[in-house]
Order: structure tokens, then C-alpha cells, then sequence
């Protein structure tokens, strides 16, 4: 499925895989701050990236922010920061999945964290929550997603 655009009020959503075919040339007419909701965004590739890095450089220093950023996602903008903007952090990531593990059971889930809840707290500060198959603890799987806060 390609990536699709679509709008709600002011927020607008990707959906889909952003690839070769990504084409975010009609978000250069919204009006700053851009608000993208990234949340049914299923994968992303190296060219997507390449792509969305030339969409961010054409955008300029305008704000925009992310929400609901899924896990791929998160990882991607923790591995590529670039894509919180270029030359400084254009933009600010209000809501993300992060990837916790329970201690128990292994079971994986990714729990959304508000902004608001990751800062100005140290990783340390934020509470582990129960998993929901066995009621251990789930502890983040990689807490240096949480840099993506940062900007």
C-alpha cells in the first residue's frame, strides 16, 4: 500500500509505506505548524527515508510536529535524526509507540508516551508499567528512543 495523505481538521495522516512511491510534495502548501499523525504508517524503506529527508530540507525551518509516531518510526527517528530536521530541530515529536518487554513472559508491546511524560524526566523517571498477559514489568527495550523527545 502506498503512502497515502489524508486530513482531519488541522492534523494531517500518512498512511501506508513510505518507499520509492512516497510522495510528500502537497504537504509543501500547509500552513506551519505542520502536524503529521504517523500513526498507521506500516513501513518505511531506505529510499522512503531518502525522500521524506528531501521533504524535510524543502520544508525549510517552518515547525512542524509528529504525533502518534508507531514504533518503526520511533526507531527510524532515533537511528536518523536528520528527520527532525536539518541543519536544527525543526521539529517536535508530541506523542511516540516505545517498544517495552515484559521480564516474565517476553511478550513485546509498544506503549504511546506523551511528550509531556518524557520530558524533562530522566529515562530512569518514567514508570515501568504491568504487562498485560502476565502481570510482570515491562521494562523499555531501547531507551535511547527516547532522544527523539529531545528536539
Amino acid at each position: 500500500m502506498t503512502m497515502k495523505i489524508s486530513r482531519q481538521g488541522s492534523i494531517v495522516f500518512l498512511e501506508g509505506v513510505i518507499d520509492e512511491n512516497a510522495d510528500f510534495s502537497p504537504l509543501l502548501t500547509e500552513l506551519p505548524p505542520l502536524q503529521l499523525n504517523l500513526l498507521k504508517v506500516s513501513r518505511i524503506n531506505s529510499i522512503g527515508v531518502r525522500s521524506w529527508m528531501k521533504f524535510i530540507s524543502l520544508w525549510g525551518d517552518k515547525p512542524m510536529e509528529y504525533l502518534d509516531c508507531p514504533a518503526i518510526i520511533t526507531d527510524q527517528l532515533s537511528i536518523t535524526p536528520v528527520l527532525l530536521g536539518l541543519k536544527k530541530p525543526i521539529v517536535k515529536v508530541m506523542s511516540a509507540f516505545i517498544s517495552y518487554v515484559c521480564s516474565k513472559c517476553n511478550q513485546q508491546e509498544d506503549l504511546r508516551v506523551a511528550r509531556t511524560q518524557a520530558l524533562p524526566k530522566p529515562v530512569s523517571d518514567i514508570l515501568s508499567p504491568s504487562c498485560k498477559s502476565c502481570g510482570g514489568t515491562l521494562a523499555m527495550i531501547n531507551a535511547d528512543q527516547l532522544s527523539i523527545f529531545k528536539a
